[in-house]
């Protein structure tokens, strides 16, 4: 169970703001409900606090919930805050665009209720949780083949063996297929590593 929720909604409409609010109060998680009507107030609120929790009507006067969530994304403090799409009825092809934009689940508005969004809440924030381990974990593997590398380049022996553990991503590279590694800059070593993923096999010593 999730601890204190520090949690945003966006919404144009009081009435819904107002529904959400009391369903919110219904989930038995403990939610910190910050309110919002415009994306621009959801600028602002995104720069002044931190969030565990972002959800985003999709019908707005101006702009609509896949631009707000597009901001979001923008923002550094809140990027990786679990993000909820509400929808209307029968709007398949808008939750499957936000879930594809970077939101964590969908909710439709009409039918609604304080299962529902518990659900909901519990799920994004699980996997928006996931998500930035996997982001950290990725990270820390590429710096530690990037720091390899770079101490493997000092050594003559080392960098025939590094030159051909990467040969078949290194060679995949439009551009650099008759470069030599040690001529390599610094952004094109980091494309490099970035070609490798998760699954690579690795092992330092």
């Amino acid at each position: 169970m999730p601890g204190d929720i520090r949690a945003l909604l966006l919404d144009d409409s009081n009435f819904d703001r107002a529904r959400i609010r009391r369903l919110s109060q219904r989930t038995g998680l403990s939610i910190q409900l910050d309110e919002v009507d415009s994306i621009d107030a959801m600028d602002q609120a995104v720069i002044n606090e931190n969030y565990d929790l972002i959800l985003i009507d999709y019908r707005l006067p101006v702009g609509d919930g896949l631009v707000a969530l597009d901001h979001i994304l923008q923002n550094d403090q809140n990027r990786d805050a679990g993000k909820i799409m509400i929808t209307g009825n029968g709007a398949v092809d808008t939750a499957v665009q936000a879930m594809r934009g970077g939101c964590h689940d969908y909710l439709r508005k009409d039918d609604m209720d304080e299962e529902m969004l518990h659900c909901a809440i519990v799920n994004a924030l699980t996997v928006a949780r996931e998500r930035r381990a996997q982001t950290a974990n990725l990270q820390e593997q590429q710096g530690m083949i990037k720091d390899a590398l770079l101490n493997a380049m000092n050594d003559q022996e080392l960098r025939k063996n590094v030159v051909t553990m990467f040969k078949q991503e290194f060679d995949s590279m439009t551009g650099l297929r008759k470069a030599r590694l040690t001529d390599l800059s610094p952004a094109e070593i980091d494309a490099l590593i970035s070609g490798f993923s998760e699954e690579d096999d690795f092992i330092f010593h």
